[in-house]
């Protein structure tokens, strides 16, 4: 790749790579500097020359040499600037109308300038761009399997009960399978309605709220169910009076899902689960954990994109957790996972602090 870079751009930009801005000022400064020094003693000489035969003549031919010099100078200057920066952003176009007429996405270039920059940051917004179509192909198919495999048994048992060999009792039955597959298909819609509306900051109602009271609701919302479940749940605000803008119901479904995800698959014999609460500068940190068995690392960065799934028996998965990266992101914040040291999946996600 780096030979044919080169051979894309032979020798083209190799001082600006190579020397930051006030330097490559100075050394044009000192460039200029010398074309003057030498124009002034190029017009000295030519009139030593000229002065000895006719003092007027030799002032015309000094100043038609002077001005064939000037010529020169820009023609050659001309020459480098079309190799140093108009070829490669001729080329860096053409790369794009390539991309978007075909899709191709163009090569990274060796350079480190800053059209070198811009070249590789157009390549890597088209690689951004290629992971998330597929992304919504994954989803789109994903979302398909989930819907046509209860479809297929609704269709089946409405086939059967249209024969009137039924006994009521199998009919009862039929309609049972048929009322819990419809349940499912809408569980799914539901999911897929939600994944695409946490994302639409504009239409959620957003309040301000501190972060004791956040923790507060978030105790009393789900500490009952959880200790009826046999799960420990404890709540821990370090930083009471830091405020933040956000949705209450963004903010409950985000600790439900987590919540969720713990308890189908945290495999611990006694599910604990911490969240702790505290302002670090301008950001609300809240660290979400469980003492479960985690997740393997080379996974960590992949369980909040849609339909992951470590059960490697299944092709898909529910939308829990890229719910919970759409809601952290809706309310411009970030989230990332990682082991514990101790055991378990430590979630941490940072939100920022109103500024009032």
């Amino acid at each position: 790749m780096d030979t044919q870079e080169k051979r894309k751009f032979p020798g083209v930009g190799w001082l600006s790579s190579r020397l930051n801005h006030k330097l490559i000022i100075v050394v044009v400064a000192l460039a200029l500097l010398d074309w003057v020094v030498i124009s002034l003693h190029f017009v000295d000489t030519l009139q030593a020359i000229y002065t000895a035969a006719d003092p007027a003549v030799a002032s015309r031919y000094a100043a038609f040499s002077m001005l064939l010099f000037n010529l020169l100078v820009l023609a050659v200057a001309a020459v480098l600037l079309f190799f140093i920066a108009i070829a490669p952003i001729i080329h860096l176009r053409r790369a794009m109308q390539q991309y978007s007429a075909t899709g191709q996405i163009p090569e990274r270039t060796v350079r480190a300038d800053e059209i070198g920059r811009l070249q590789n940051a157009f390549v890597e917004l088209t690689e951004r761009i290629a992971q998330k179509e597929q992304a919504e192909r994954r989803l789109i198919a994903s979302i398909s399997h989930d819907i046509k495999t209860p479809l297929t048994s609704v269709l089946g048992y409405s086939e059967r009960l249209r024969s009137n060999s039924l006994s009521p009792e199998r009919r009862e039955q039929y309609l049972d399978l048929v009322h819990e597959k419809a349940l499912h298909l809408k569980a799914v819609v539901d999911e897929f309605d939600d994944y695409l509306d946490v994302g639409l900051r504009e239409s959620t109602p957003m309040a301000l709220m501190t972060a004791q009271e956040l923790c507060r609701r978030l105790q009393r919302e789900f500490s009952d169910e959880l200790e009826d479940a046999g799960v420990s749940f404890q709540v821990e605000c370090l930083s009471p009076d830091a405020q933040l803008i956000c949705s209450w119901e963004h903010m409950r479904r985000l600790f439900g899902n987590l919540i969720s995800n713990s308890i189908s698959h945290a495999q611990a014999p006694h599910l604990e689960l911490r969240l702790q609460c505290r302002r670090e500068e301008d950001q609300l940190l809240l660290s979400f954990r469980d003492n479960g068995v985690g997740v393997p690392p080379e996974l960590l960065g992949q369980i909040f994109e849609p339909l992951y799934t470590s059960d490697r028996g299944r092709k898909v998965s529910g939308l829990g957790l890229a719910i919970c990266g759409s809601i952290v992101k809706a309310h411009g914040g970030a989230i990332r996972a990682e082991n514990a040291p101790g055991g378990g999946l430590l979630t941490r996600m940072t939100l920022p602090c109103a500024q009032l």
